[in-house]
């Protein structure tokens, strides 16, 4: 018997030691089992080899009020994702949640490192009332940190947490040059959505056109060519000749839409006569498209479908860019099609095309959506894929001098307006996504891009790509909701009168 107590006494003194070792090497050997689609919750290689190599500790620290979280769930998938990072990083990351309502002065803490409240309306059983609430993240290193002032999206949060740790860390900044080329448009009332975007992860630069690019900058965008002088974009040709890296949006079609959506034909446009000189010409015409999005018009019951805003599908961009590896979506406002004619010492890139159902027109140009909209019927022999952007890689021979460049690389998309503030009307943030990754790709950092990209998806219906299938899914949408429900509703109540009736009698 005393035997037999013995050994239950070892037995379970081993099985408590056992359990205690594993305990202590589960920061060092460990799994994790991530079950949802498209592994959202389980950070990429690129973010793995990164908090892996960090020579210090990091810590996070996730702003969140309370009151967001019986409001959503993104404030805990949000946090659950920060919490993979402490759990990959092996000691390295340490991460705490706190509700700065809940400690006395850390709200004035939160805001004074830059996270910002937003006010929203919560209502109770007796009363509604505005609460200022909290979602921001803080990184700090050593003495230095970097701020997510809020975030309540999963996108782009892996990218955006691991862009700034890599930042304090290695000191890595990307300096973005901006020329807007249409002296009727400015940062703050044409391109806020944008600029709001990409302030939180660039340094952002406002340059006048007509004056010499600072080497400092790592990227240039040049958004607009409307009004963009040869004096201007010798500036701009001799940045590329010192090897810089160039995003230009340019119109081959102006459209004012303060002049009741007035069509000008950007003929011997200095910018245009530039670039055909690397072998890419924009072309004065405009391309329709059967895959397009819609526009709110006045007096429509429902915004209407409008073939000039071209919505580009996932088949046919460049699979083997990074920029559109994992593409979810982009719409071009009044694109125009781009030709090509080789050039030695580059090599040109197809990167986005329409669909195979596609045309253009260069004469009696409208953008009046009453009138384009009833192009939507249009049959002809002249459809056809049409590219809309291009990358051009190589050495470049200077438009003004006779200059070379260095190896490298520029981005020519046929519309400057898919950045504008017309995503809003247009319903296209994904947008603005394309945008970043572009300037990824330009800056070189493609291990940032592969995680920017790897978990977006657009779960929209009007993301459906095969466009016959697209309208039949809206028209049953419309019907559902405007038909048969209605009626639906209607048939009720006239049976349950009908037996009620019956029943008094």
């Amino acid at each position: 018997m005393q035997k037999n107590k013995t050994k239950e006494i070892i037995l379970i003194t081993l099985t408590s030691v056992i359990f205690i070792l594993l305990a202590m090497n589960s920061t060092v050997f460990f799994n994790r089992i991530d079950l949802t689609e498209n592994r959202a919750f389980t950070i990429s290689k690129a973010t793995r080899q990164i908090i892996a190599s960090l020579p210090d500790r990091v810590h996070i620290t996730y702003f969140i009020s309370d009151k967001i979280r019986t409001i959503t769930p993104v404030a805990q998938e949000i946090e659950d994702i920060l919490q993979e990072y402490a759990a990959r990083s092996r000691g390295r990351i340490s991460v705490v949640s706190i509700d700065p309502a809940a400690v006395p002065g850390m709200a004035a803490r939160a805001e004074s490192l830059g996270v910002i409240p937003r006010h929203i309306e919560v209502f109770s059983r007796s009363e509604r009332s505005i609460a200022a609430v909290y979602s921001g993240i803080v990184i700090q290193y050593m003495d230095e940190f970097e701020t997510i002032p809020f975030t309540l999206s999963l996108e782009t949060l892996e990218f955006d947490v691991t862009h700034r740790i890599r930042r304090l860390v290695e000191g890595i900044d990307v300096n973005l040059g901006l020329i807007i080329g249409d002296n009727r448009r400015s940062i703050e009332a044409h391109y806020s959505f944008l600029f709001d975007r990409i302030d939180m992860t660039y340094n952002i630069e406002l340059l006048r056109p007509g004056h010499e690019i600072p080497p400092a900058i790592s990227v240039l965008a040049v958004i607009g060519n409307r009004d963009l002088t040869e004096d201007d974009l010798f500036f701009i040709d001799e940045y590329i000749m010192n090897g810089g890296r160039v995003l230009f949006g340019v119109n081959g079609v102006d459209v004012d839409l303060m002049a009741n959506f007035a069509v000008t034909q950007l003929e011997n446009n200095p910018t245009i006569e530039m670039l055909k000189k690397h072998g890419i010409t924009v072309n004065n015409d405009l391309v329709h498209d059967k895959s397009a999005r819609r526009i709110p018009i006045r007096g429509a019951f429902f915004p209407i479908l409008y073939p000039q805003w071209i919505s580009l599908l996932g088949q046919n961009v460049s699979s083997n860019n990074p920029i559109t590896s994992r593409f979810t979506g982009l719409d071009l406002m009044w694109a125009s099609s781009i030709t090509i004619e080789e050039k030695e010492g580059l090599t040109y890139e197809r990167l986005l095309a329409t669909t195979d159902q596609a045309w253009t027109f260069d004469t009696n140009l409208s953008a009046a959506p009453e009138f384009v909209g009833s192009l939507m019927s249009f049959v002809g022999d002249d459809q056809r894929q049409i590219g809309v952007g291009y990358v051009v890689s190589g050495t470049f021979r200077s438009a003004f001098t006779d200059r070379t460049s260095p190896n490298t690389r520029i981005i020519v998309i046929s519309d400057s307006n898919f950045a504008s503030d017309i995503i809003e009307f247009s319903d296209s943030p994904y947008n603005l996504a394309f945008f970043e990754n572009a300037i990824e790709w330009l800056s070189n950092d493609e291990s940032l891009l592969q995680i920017k990209t790897r978990a977006r998806r657009d779960m929209r219906l009007n993301r459906i790509e095969a466009p016959e299938r697209r309208a039949a899914a809206i028209r049953m949408v419309y019907l559902v909701n405007i038909v048969i429900i209605p009626l639906s509703i209607i048939a009720f109540a006239i049976v349950r009168f009908i037996r009620r009736k019956k029943r008094e009698t």
